[in-house]
């Protein structure tokens, strides 16, 4: 299967949040924790999902400490 992989940064405390409120999103990524210290995370995405993944990520990133690592959808920092 394609995929395409986001990488993001949040707040070490809010991992689990994120992983949290992308499973409520069922089907639309795997939530990966690549390193825990760094606060980085990986989604995996099927690529018919990648703007609604965006999508949701812009808008956490209005509640919480998140940075989209992907270039693809530009940082949002």
């Amino acid at each position: 299967m394609d995929t395409r992989c986001v990488l993001v940064r949040v707040a070490r405390h809010d991992i689990g949040l994120l992983c949290s409120l992308m499973a409520g999103y069922e089907g639309v990524a795997i939530v990966r924790t690549i390193a825990p210290a760094q606060g980085l995370v990986a989604l995996l995405v099927a690529p018919a999902f990648y703007a609604v993944a965006v999508d949701i990520l812009q808008a956490l990133a209005q509640d919480m400490s998140l940075c989209l690592l992907d270039a693809e959808a530009g940082e949002i920092c």
